[in-house]
């Protein structure tokens, strides 16, 4: 917007502020002359009036006669004096005797030896409706993108859900365009096909027929099925389509169905027959027990690391029998999965049957829920001897074992025997601390010791464990 320049100067200041006014009312739309006090002592229309209660502002301060919002900007336009050698346009919302509001763009000239200013406004009525409809256009496009989204997401979430393998090709290329998620276990990574001819997932024999049989689609109408072989998989398919109008092209809607009574990646059951079976060839110990740990189901691997010969032998049975500390282990793993939900990598031992020696594993388990059945599900992993001794504790012991040697000829042998009981009894309060995971009931039922006995010895030793509870008991 073009800066008013100030008229304070020798050639204008003797011109009338009142038929400068006038002049000026010819190339704006409101000019108001205000005395020194503030107050508007004349109102002039321009060519078109901004309003028709315009006259009404006489004889009112003019700050009182704007918005709250605009009374610091009227302010800053009354400032203006005799030194200010341009002013800039400032937006006020005028209001005006009916309580209506009207937007207008305000400059003002000084007018030194009369004492006055005179306000000169643009009205911006016709660019703030033009402003409010591009708002509500915006809105009203935000409005249908957000419609149009929610549309999208339940197609593209029917589209995945079904069951069946469907494929949507454009009938004039034979190009795939879409493809659901069931359609990926038989036609394989579902990005890399999507641009791909549809023939090329077949045999090269097939493909003029296939194309043929596409091209005859009609619209609404699912066509009898052909039959081919899938190339990647080598299974027999039955294929069939029907022709879809989407704008202004058509589409194939193609359904492609194993011969074969073949898994579907969309089939629940199925899904369940998957996840059981990798789970009972897996490598690692899976088991499956109640809340209070009695062993629902286990898998082979656990069998073998327990050396059970028949899964009845442990099914109904608690899972505490083949733990290392039994009732101790069992304690801290259920107790830690119904406090925080789950427990990663706990160090322990598995009893075998046969008895020879334990196996060092460390054990992870969740809880779940399945209907009205609450359970916990344990993972156990086999590890070597060496990969449970942490070095940090063999160095502390050799570094105190040098200590104490070093002490030799210097102080008695029954002070070295104490120290020496004292290193191991904090190495073995920390040991227990450790295997329980702070625990300290527990630690103390692994060490022989009572709860107070515990808590002596480690104030004793200044042994302080921030993340250790008191029990995990129910």
């Amino acid at each position: 917007m073009t800066k008013i320049v100030n008229l304070a100067t020798p050639e204008l200041n003797t011109l009338n502020v009142n038929q400068a006014a006038s002049l000026l009312a010819y190339s704006v739309d409101l000019v108001l002359v205000i005395n020194q006090s503030g107050m508007i002592e004349k109102v002039i229309d321009g060519s078109k009036p901004v309003h028709t209660k315009t006259q009404s502002l006489l004889g009112k301060k003019w700050i009182d006669t704007v918005a709250i919002d605009s009374q610091p900007k009227v302010n800053a336009l009354l400032k203006t004096t005799s030194n200010s050698e341009e002013q800039n346009w400032r937006q006020v919302n005028q209001e005006m005797g009916d309580s209506s509001s009207i937007p207008i763009q305000f400059s003002t000239l000084f007018f030194q030896q009369q004492n006055k200013l005179i306000a000169i406004g643009k009205d911006l009525s016709g660019l703030s409706a033009l402003q409010q409809k591009l708002v509500q256009s915006q809105q009203e496009i935000e409005r249908d993108y957000a419609s149009l989204h929610a549309i999208e997401n339940r197609y593209l979430q029917l589209f995945n859900s079904i069951d069946q393998a469907y494929l949507i090709i454009d009938s004039l290329t034979l190009k795939i365009l879409e493809v659901n998620k069931s359609a990926g276990f038989l036609v394989g990574d579902l990005k890399k096909i999507q641009g791909k001819l549809f023939t090329n997932l077949f045999p090269v024999k097939d493909h003029v027929a296939i194309q043929e049989y596409l091209t005859g689609s009609k619209s609404g109408i699912m066509q009898s099925s052909i039959h081919s072989t899938l190339e990647n998989l080598q299974e027999d398919v039955e294929i069939s389509s029907v022709l879809l109008r989407e704008g202004n092209h058509n589409i194939c809607l193609v359904t492609v169905k194993p011969k074969a009574n073949g898994i579907q990646v969309g089939n629940a059951s199925d899904q369940s027959v998957l996840v059981s079976q990798a789970i009972e060839d897996f490598q690692d110990g899976f088991i499956i027990c109640s809340t209070n740990g009695v062993i629902l189901t286990a898998n082979n691997a656990f069998l073998s690391m327990s050396q059970t010969t028949q899964k009845d032998n442990i099914l109904g049975k608690s899972f505490e029998l083949w733990l290392g500390r039994a009732s101790i282990d069992l304690k801290i793993i259920l107790g830690t999965v119904r406090e925080y939900g789950v427990i990663k990598d706990y160090a322990s031992t598995i009893t075998t049957d046969d008895g020879s020696s334990p196996i060092n594993v460390v054990i992870s388990a969740t809880n779940f829920n399945a209907g009205k059945l609450s359970a916990v599900a344990i993972g156990i992993h086999q590890i070597s001897k060496t990969s449970r001794e942490p070095a940090s504790k063999s160095d502390n012991l050799g570094k105190n074992a040098k200590e104490l040697t070093q002490l030799v000829g210097k102080v008695p042998l029954k002070q070295i025997v104490t120290e020496t009981t004292d290193i191991i009894e904090k190495l073995c309060i920390l040991a227990a601390l450790d295997l329980t995971m702070s625990n300290r009931a527990s630690a103390a039922e692994l060490l022989g010791l009572s709860r107070q006995g515990l808590y002596i010895k480690m104030r004793r030793f200044g042994i302080v464990d921030n993340n250790a509870s008191d029990d995990l008991d129910s």
